[in-house]
């Protein structure tokens, strides 16, 4: 037995971790004809990191107008329902069954794209659950489609004037070149007409001055060339990366850092294609009309004849068209996973070599870069096949018509000048069309990549007020019945937290791993904004309050420390105007001058990429000296001191009590916050617990058990 179904599901790529749901449902509403734009889709079902339950994918389908029904079923009760249906893969993985039999069944996987795989390979992964949908009376398709093209060009601004001048010089490049034909034909009639022709010496200047012409234009025009690919590239990826770093710290919490460099390396690709095919497309397509006007002005039968090889060679390519697509997708994909892969192997170095993994991180390479190879092959094997043939179309033809033009000279329907140059015509016909069937796939293909940029362009910025109130932050902030999640639909990670930490306090938030203390501090650095509550600072809602500006006012010391590939000086300033003493005063409360004025270089020494090149209390320390750089009257500490040893920790904490600045510290040690004004203890979200250290082992709860663990772990090592 045999599922059955009216078409191919429209496959559309996963662009962050957790987005497979999403898009096995938008492709669902498009293959009932229903193009809801992915925007609309995802501001609905809020993609978290954990990703979506089949609950609330059946819930969007049936608010669509679809009927779903989700059932338990192994792999043989699958070959009598209706397809195409989504089911759930490998326990963590949302997947289109598009087809099944007796022998295989069809998959359309958003990580992967469509495969076909043995039915004992497909029950080895299936997880026994699947949604059948089918629509109803109340399903209305909405047609939600748009250009991605149209909406990037629409955001470069470039200068008319270079298009014109392109154009102008293209033009008349293409003029001369036709013009060669024309030549080629005036030479051949008069050779023919006479016995001593006196042709030659006229046909000589006229090849230089050609040649003369095309040389000439070509350079200028690729001077203008280079000129509108700089003018785009100033609005197209300056503007994107621009964009890309005003967008919220969640845009990038559920995209791999391969992966957004794989986006920002599609941007010469998209530049080119706008810079220069798109007007090489429509002025080629301007000299396929011209001719075959001359064609026809000289017989209709060669103009019919190169009309009908001209659709034969549009229909291949739209058959091919699926499948190009399918194959640049599945490359696409399989180069970002690797980019991944060399990625992560490049920033984890240390953790690799501790642990003596080359091996295994050279195994999944391998396992990633022969999938790469694969898709690779994929692509050239139907790339092959429509190159092929076209090429094949592309030699065949003029030799028709050469053959068709030689019998019409035979009946004195033309000259054989003219006969050679529709020959020569001919051959520049088919180039050109040629030229603008591969523009057209070229802009098919980098849909792919667009995509993925326009996944940048569509986000959402960080919301800042249109009038945001000038504050300087003194350091009281109060949380008002603050609650989070990352999702509409999942729990909240923090629940009803309310808590006021004055003014110049050394306040710690304590707690079990998953607890929520650094979703906490996120929440009051506005990088997630909770989902009901109010911060305020100094009285003041955060939400009326620029965040950017706020944080600029605030040192953080977070526990993955981030240092560039710059001099130890720039690491501190961070494009900042400092001057070189302000610099040293700040290194040497974080206790790291000393070590620094010891190096060669001492604050111009390079540091490698994550500051592999130096050590774990280094790192802190140079964090640490960022931090303190403004002065700040806030200043947060995610265990900034755990690289330290005892000698430079202690330096360290007397300089912050002489600090009047409050002090929200995240801390694993409990022995470092004793001496503080206020511990918060966390469970699950919640504040537990809160009091002074003398007052929440007197409780003997949470925080209690949590030192007194803590404690005897140190008395044993």
């Amino acid at each position: 037995m045999k599922t059955t179904h009216m078409r191919k599901v429209p496959y559309i790529q996963q662009m962050r971790q957790t987005e497979c749901g999403l898009c096995c449902v938008a492709m669902i509403m498009r293959y009932y004809k229903s193009f809801v734009s992915m925007r609309n889709i995802r501001d609905r079902l809020h993609v978290g990191r954990d990703g979506l339950k089949i609950s609330i994918l059946s819930k969007y389908l049936e608010d669509s107008g679809l009927e779903t029904k989700v059932y338990k079923a192994e792999t043989r009760a699958l070959l009598g329902l209706p397809m195409p249906a989504i089911i759930y893969w490998k326990e963590e993985h949302f997947v289109i069954l598009e087809s099944i039999n007796d022998k295989a069944a069809v998959l359309v996987d958003p990580a992967v794209g469509r495969r076909k795989i043995k039915l004992q390979d497909f029950s080895k992964s299936y997880s026994e659950i699947i949604m059948v949908i089918k629509p109803t009376e109340n399903f209305h398709p909405v047609n939600e489609r748009e250009n991605l093209w149209i909406k990037i060009i629409q955001h470069i601004k470039v200068k008319k004037q270079l298009y014109v001048k392109l154009t102008i010089a293209s033009s008349l490049l293409y003029l001369v070149q036709l013009s060669i034909p024309v030549v080629i034909q005036k030479l051949t009639d008069g050779i023919s007409l006479s016995s001593n022709p006196t042709f030659s010496n006229q046909y000589y200047l006229v090849v230089i001055l050609i040649m003369f012409l095309i040389s000439s234009v070509t350079f200028y025009r690729g001077q203008k060339i280079l000129d509108l690919q700089l003018n785009i590239d100033q609005y197209l990826t300056r503007d994107t990366f621009h964009k890309m770093l005003n967008l919220p710290y969640r845009f990038f919490e559920n995209r791999s850092n391969g992966d957004l460099l794989f986006r920002l390396n599609c941007l010469p690709v998209i530049r080119d294609l706008i810079s220069e095919q798109i007007i090489q497309g429509i002025l080629q397509f301007g000299m396929m009309l011209f001719i075959l006007g001359y064609m026809l002005s000289k017989s209709l039968l060669l103009t019919g004849v190169a009309i009908l090889f001209l659709v034969i060679n549009i229909l291949f390519i739209v058959k091919m068209k699926p499948a190009m697509m399918e194959a640049n997708q599945c490359e696409i994909m399989e180069d970002t996973k690797l980019q991944g892969v060399q990625v992560e192997a490049v920033y984890s170095a240390f953790g690799i070599k501790i642990a003596g993994l080359e091996e295994d991180i050279l195994d999944s390479w391998n396992e990633r870069y022969v999938k790469s190879l694969d898709a690779y092959k994929q692509k050239y094997m139907v790339k092959n096949i429509n190159d092929s043939v076209l090429s094949v179309l592309q030699i065949l033809a003029p030799l028709v018509m050469l053959s068709i033009g030689i019998f019409q000279y035979m009946d004195n329907q033309m000259t054989m000048g003219e006969a050679i140059a529709i020959y020569t015509l001919a051959g520049n016909l088919f180039t050109t069309g040629m030229s603008v069937f591969q523009i057209v796939n070229s802009f098919m293909l980098a849909t792919s990549y667009l995509e993925r940029i326009t996944d940048i362009v569509d986000a959402d910025v960080e919301e800042q007020p249109l009038q945001p109130i000038e504050l300087k932050i003194k350091g009281d902030i109060k949380l008002e019945n603050i609650s989070f999640s990352y999702t509409n639909h999942s729990a909240n990670v923090i629940e009803d937290v309310s808590l006021h930490i004055n003014q110049g306090e050394k306040v710690a938030i304590v707690g079990a791993s998953g607890s929520g203390k650094s979703t906490l501090v996120k929440i009051i650095m506005g990088l997630y904004e909770p989902h009901s509550g109010h911060i305020l600072f100094d009285g003041v809602n955060i939400e009326e309050l620029h965040k950017v500006n706020l944080r600029r006012q605030v040192g953080v010391v977070p526990q993955d420390m981030t240092l560039f590939n710059k001099t130890i000086y720039e690491n501190i300033c961070l494009h900042r105007t400092v001057d070189e003493e302000t610099v040293i005063q700040v290194a040497k409360i974080a206790q790291i001058d000393e070590e620094i004025q010891k190096m060669p270089m001492k604050y111009q020494t390079l540091v490698s990429d994550m500051g592999m090149n130096l050590s774990g209390g280094q790192r802190q320390r140079i964090v640490l000296a960022r931090a303190l750089l403004n002065h700040p009257e806030l200043i947060i500490l995610d265990e900034a001191t755990s690289a330290l040893d005892n000698e430079n920790e202690q330096r360290v904490s007397s300089y912050f009590e002489t600090m009047k600045c409050t002090r929200l510290i995240i801390a694993h040690r409990l022995s470092t916050i004793i001496d503080c004004d206020n511990i918060i203890v966390l469970e699950k979200g919640k504040i537990k617990e809160m009091g002074t250290h003398g007052e929440l082992m007197q409780q003997g709860g949470v925080y209690s058990n949590l030192y007194n663990i803590v404690e005897n772990a140190v008395s044993l090592a």
